[in-house]
């Protein structure tokens, strides 16, 4: 094995000497020094260090075993605290000391970030992405996370990370921005203390009489007045966007989503409706694996469009999306992700909407069907039991039609 470059072998030196010492003042020091040189590795390097945190900071299996055979022999409190002592990692005490550096908590999420990326083809680094996610789940819980309504008067950095960041809905450029930031639209974000000007996640909804059921629609609507339309019932969760990679697999969306429903409850009390307007993204997929109770000619015609399709045709395709939906597993979960998202919120499919995203990718995705999930405050908590409990998947009579 080659040995590791000279800057790699520094930042390992300092990692060793920033867990050897006491006092804030040297730990701060070494600790903003570890995330500087952590940045200044390629991308090789960066794994090499990963793969380091594994194999020298991992639990000493010589330590473990005598705990184990305390707590074995004498069984109690004393002896499982240091059971537990003894099998954590000293790569989380790493973490914790960079995270006293100033920009140390987004060195640690850069630092998940990248294992993220590497664990796929080094899986012996699932232990740092458990470690390095135990911590940051604990530093992003909700006590630390501040909600807040960005508008057009929301400093301009911040506005600018909103159109770099959307990952569902491309934002195209300051004039759409304006659009969805307008008098019949919301947004909220959380942010962190130590990420000032950062959004973690956030998300856009448009306030509409009853469900919408096409994305082109609600982007492409004219602004509304200055003044709310006093019709509005529903409010449409249509883009949710986790702005830091390091944070994937943190529950902020469905803290966000909880939160941002009772900001609206208090600040409209006419909405009566919450729900999503979301994507599919694994059927079209699921459909070309599996034939998707669909005929090939079926499948050619509804994904190139070029043909208009019959009633009947639609009503298959529709069909098989919602068996998709309701039966397509992976494992015992449903088969798409963002349906096991929203339905671990608690949430229900309320309808399938035909050519709810005619776009490349909507096509792509789902054939351009999207899906509304029905986010209902007195069902939420007796949805989410039945579906963690006994993977239940709460449906609409409407959508359990199209199987009868």
């Amino acid at each position: 094995m080659s040995s590791p470059s000279p800057i790699l072998s520094v930042l390992q030196q300092t990692c060793r000497a920033l867990l050897a010492i006491r006092g804030d003042e040297s730990t701060v020091n070494l600790a903003t020094q570890v995330a500087r040189r952590y940045d200044a590795l390629d991308a090789d390097a960066r794994r090499e260090f990963l793969v380091w945190l594994v194999d020298e900071l991992s639990p000493d299996s010589a330590v473990v075993a005598a705990a184990i055979a305390a707590y074995t022999t004498s069984p109690g409190p004393q002896t499982a605290q240091a059971l537990g002592d003894a099998t954590e990692a000293p790569r989380q005490a790493l973490f914790r000391a960079i995270n006293t550096a100033p920009g140390g908590t987004a060195a640690v999420m850069r630092m998940r970030a990248d294992c993220l990326t590497a664990v796929r083809d080094l899986p012996a680094l699932t232990v740092v992405d458990h470690d390095s996610a135990h911590l940051l789940t604990s530093w992003f819980n909700r006590g630390f996370l501040e909600l807040r309504c960005i508008d057009w008067q929301t400093p301009a950095a911040v506005l600018e990370k909103l159109i770099e960041y959307e990952a569902v809905h491309e934002i195209d450029g300051w004039e759409d921005l304006q659009r969805r930031l307008a008098a019949d639209r919301r947004c909220f974000g959380f942010f962190h203390p130590a990420l000032p000007g950062e959004p973690l996640i956030f998300i856009e909804i448009a306030l509409t009489v009853g469900l919408a059921g096409s994305i082109q629609e609600v982007l492409t609507q004219a602004a509304a007045s200055a003044d709310l339309d006093p019709d509005v019932d529903t409010a449409v969760f249509y883009s949710i966007t986790n702005c830091q990679p390091g944070l994937t697999g943190i529950p902020l969306g469905s803290m966000l989503i909880k939160q941002v429903t009772e900001e609206l409850q208090a600040e409209l009390p006419q909405i009566e409706t919450f729900c999503t307007l979301s994507p599919i993204p694994g059927y079209t997929q699921w459909v070309e694996i599996t034939g998707g109770r669909l005929s090939p000619e079926l499948q050619r015609l509804v994904l190139h469009g070029d043909t208009p399709i019959d009633d009947n045709a639609r009503e298959a395709v529709l069909t098989s999306c919602a068996y998709y939906l309701l039966h397509a597993k992976r494992r015992v979960l449903p088969a798409d992700p963002v349906a096991r998202f929203h339905l671990r919120n608690g949430a229900r499919i309320e309808r399938i909407n035909w050519g709810g995203d005619r776009s490349d990718k909507g096509r792509a995705e789902s054939y351009g069907m999207l899906v509304n999930y029905l986010y209902d405050p007195d069902q939420l908590a007796d949805n989410h039991i039945s579906y963690v409990n006994d993977f239940v998947v709460a449906h609409s009579p409407a959508v359990a039609e199209l199987l009868s």
